[in-house]
């Protein structure tokens, strides 16, 4: 039998708290870091015994997962606005701009991107989620945060960019690619038939961005605050755009419409 959801006063009021307890986890999480979200903490910030907030979330694991979610949804936004300022027919423009913005978002959110990231987290949903295992952080965001760069592969290889052969990608790679491309189809308007080769480029762009972000988050290319070292991060992103059009046959645009670069804005 199907649980009966709360109505009327009693859904806003399960709605406003689920709001404030997500909003406490943000606050811990940016303010302290991921270590700090712990069920304890959100619920003496929110004003309920924390007994009473395992009736919202399963306990730390599921508080993690909807905070991750809200991470990332707002990461994505970020990216999309980013994505939209481009011209919608200039996808180098569109690479260019989502690639700067993730590294503004960041580095500017470092504690979010360690709970995205985080290796040492397994993390689950809520009741009525569909995978039942725990699942990995890092994971979870690159399957997410990669669908920003679909539709702009797409638009490449319906133009005819060049793309590695299947029998050309090394085989112990075939396995995970024809998995990828298994699942692709519940991205809105992504065709069956893409070659391997698409998917093969898009994740040895993916592994390039994500080290260099992830190297860049935890201070391994130096202080950011630095302008010394802030231009070398810049001119390291601007080499790393180069480098993903390159890796579709495209040249950089001259159409991007500027965003804020790759800062860092520590409190």
């Amino acid at each position: 039998m199907t649980p009966r959801r709360p109505t009327g006063r009693r859904a806003r009021l399960r709605r406003e708290l689920l709001e404030e307890a997500l909003a406490s986890a943000r606050r811990l999480l940016e303010e302290h870091g991921v270590d700090a979200v712990t069920m304890q903490a959100v619920a003496k910030d929110v004003g309920i015994a924390a007994p009473g907030l395992y009736r919202y979330f399963d306990g730390r694991p599921g508080l993690l997962h909807a905070t991750h979610q809200h991470v990332i949804d707002e990461l994505l936004a970020a990216v999309e606005r980013a994505r939209a300022r481009q011209p919608a027919d200039d996808p180098a423009a569109q690479c260019h701009g989502v690639i700067h913005e993730l590294f503004r978002w960041c580095l500017t959110h470092r504690n979010e991107y360690d709970l995205l990231m985080s290796g040492r987290l397994r993390i689950r949903g809520q009741e009525g989620d569909t995978a039942d295992d725990p699942r990995y952080p890092p994971l979870m965001s690159l399957d997410r945060v990669g669908g920003a760069f679909t539709p702009i592969a797409l638009a490449w290889w319906q133009a005819g960019c060049p793309v590695v052969p299947d029998d050309e990608i090394a085989p112990d790679l075939l396995p995970h690619l024809r998995a990828a491309r298994d699942a692709m189809p519940a991205v809105p308007g992504f065709p069956p038939d893409v070659p391997l080769g698409l998917l093969h480029a898009m994740n040895l762009c993916s592994a390039r961005l994500w080290g260099l972000l992830t190297l860049t988050v935890y201070g391994h290319v130096g202080d950011v605050d630095d302008p010394a070292a802030l231009a070398h991060l810049d001119a390291l992103v601007q080499d790393l755009v180069a480098d993903v059009l390159d890796g579709f046959g495209q040249k950089a645009s001259a159409g991007v419409v500027p965003g804020q670069g790759p800062r860092s804005r520590r409190a």
